[in-house]
């Protein structure tokens, strides 16, 4: 146990100093990048600055939680954040007059859900990377399914341009069904899971 008076350098430099970047990249990313991509075109401005935010909370971390702990672990944390990125959605909509109750909110919700419940149990335990990268890959393609149904049932007309609205939604969980199980292998190389390495 380390007593009160015991401080470090390395204390000060990842308590203090690196939470504190990550804190500024996080809150300089979309003011400082948005207007310059929007000069350049608007849709990469949405796919770049919101979707990042959106695939960390409805893909990554369910995601991760599912393939290092298990399938409840990825579902609970996609049902949470899941909901949390729902209800920005909502706000979003009622900002922009559109109907607040559209069924495309209840998608980001059942999207995160399926990921993380989907790649935990898949992945049933297992520290191979082949097989994480099988149960991540299904999981965000499931849950992207899911996604791209609620935006064509959507009545506001969420997908009017097909082949587009497929890109936007496959290309990050892809990306993130290769991207998170790499992290996840790392995590278990050095032992760093919420459950004991056997």
């Amino acid at each position: 146990m380390t007593s009160w008076k015991e401080w470090k350098k390395s204390d000060i430099i990842f308590g203090i100093i690196v939470p504190c970047v990550v804190a500024f990249l996080i809150v300089a990313f979309p003011m400082y990048l948005r207007p310059i991509l929007g000069d350049i075109n608007e849709d990469l401005q949405f796919i770049i600055v919101d979707g990042l935010g959106e695939a960390i909370l409805i893909v990554g971390i369910p995601m991760f939680l599912g393939l290092l702990w298990n399938q409840w672990a990825g579902g609970a944390s996609g049902f949470l954040l899941g909901s949390i990125y729902a209800l920005y959605q909502n706000d979003q909509y009622v900002a922009y007059q559109y109907a607040w109750n559209d069924i495309s909110v209840l998608g980001y919700l059942v999207c995160a859900i399926l990921t993380g419940y989907i790649a935990g149990a898949l992945n049933r335990g297992s520290y191979s990377f082949r097989r994480m990268l099988i149960a991540g890959l299904v999981a965000g393609i499931v849950g992207g399914l899911f996604m791209f149904w609620t935006w064509i049932i959507s009545p506001l007309g969420m997908a009017t341009d097909i082949p587009y609205t497929l890109f936007i939604t496959f290309l990050p969980r892809i990306i993130y069904g290769v991207v998170i199980p790499i992290f996840a292998t790392v995590f278990g190389w050095y032992g760093l899971t919420p459950r004991q390495m056997s």
